[in-house]
């Protein structure tokens, strides 16, 4: 049995309207909210999962689509009860036909089923981790058990950093015991060029990775240096320093350069070095911009 749960962050595009019409078409519940005013993406995320009245919730951002047959995939691994089922990605065009990348992987392992009695076994799970998005950056790679999201006391100082399911998961993930069920199969569409994180600019896209992702490491694992380490080392993994860098002394100003490369020495990196690259300036753009270049730099910083 499914449902779908729908929070309208106030919105005048008719989707009222539009759910009108979905529930004359199809036979499953559909339960439908619209907020008076705009909350916000961040509260709006964790609106939509207050709705729900099943064991699980698949979290979906609006502009990202079920890839075929994804629901019934999802359902043969069911019989784990993991708190946390996490899937893979396949990325677009913003029309969704274009394929970008048809595999878009979280973890360096095929399907794998994690159980975490300690932190040890987090560790090890870490390590693998390709990217944040092995540590639920990605909102509609997430299927999660809805009791154990309601049971996590939510921080409201996460909202804003426009990752504040990420506190509630990893918080589920920080529960002795937990289960996670990794499903290496691109069960979600991702559409690109819509990324809701740049409409305040690249350089800004770039920062609110670290400002989430290291008061998270703070929050969490402040106490426990050797997996407060391995929790940096995947935000390294999504943002090599060097490219990372090049790309910052492109597109950002000189505060958000400063904040960069504050952040980047509170990681271990080299705070010299990374001032070095900033300075780079226009040659850094042509940098980015040749091909082979561009290609080697991220051979280099694999």
């Amino acid at each position: 049995d499914i449902e779908i749960c729908i929070s309208d962050n106030a919105s005048n595009d008719g989707t009222e309207e539009m759910i009108d019409v979905w529930r004359n078409n199809y036979n499953f519940p559909i339960i439908y909210r619209r907020n008076s005013v705009n909350l916000g993406p961040d509260r709006n995320f964790l609106a939509s999962v207050s709705l729900a009245n099943g064991d699980y919730c698949w979290i979906f951002g609006s502009d990202d689509a079920l890839a075929k047959d994804s629901l019934a995939i999802l359902q043969t691994y069911l019989d784990s009860q993991a708190d946390i089922y996490l899937c893979d990605r396949k990325e677009t065009g913003c029309d969704l036909v274009e394929i970008r990348n048809p595999h878009r992987s979280w973890l360096r392992t095929d399907d794998e089923l994690y159980v975490f009695n300690n932190n040890l076994d987090r560790e090890i799970y870490l390590s693998r981790c390709l990217s944040i998005g092995g540590v639920f950056s990605y909102l509609s790679s997430l299927i999660v058990k809805k009791e154990r999201w309601d049971a996590i006391d939510f921080d409201a100082s996460y909202i804003g950093t426009s990752y504040p399911h990420v506190f509630i998961m990893m918080s589920v993930f920080n529960t002795p015991g937990c289960l996670l069920h990794y499903i290496s199969k691109p069960l979600v569409i991702c559409r690109g060029d819509n990324d809701s994180f740049e409409k305040k600019g690249k350089a800004r896209r770039i920062l609110i990775d670290f400002i989430a992702y290291l008061k998270l490491a703070n929050d969490f694992y402040s106490k426990n240096i050797s997996l407060k380490r391995a929790f940096e080392n995947v935000l390294l993994k999504e943002r090599p320093w060097l490219y990372t860098t090049l790309a910052m002394a492109c597109y950002g100003n000189s505060d958000e350069k400063r904040d960069l490369s504050e952040f980047y020495a509170k990681l271990g990196c080299n705070k010299n070095m990374i001032n070095t690259v900033l300075r780079f300036g226009k040659l850094a753009y042509a940098v980015k911009n040749i091909t082979v270049l561009k290609n080697l730099t991220k051979r280099i910083i694999k």
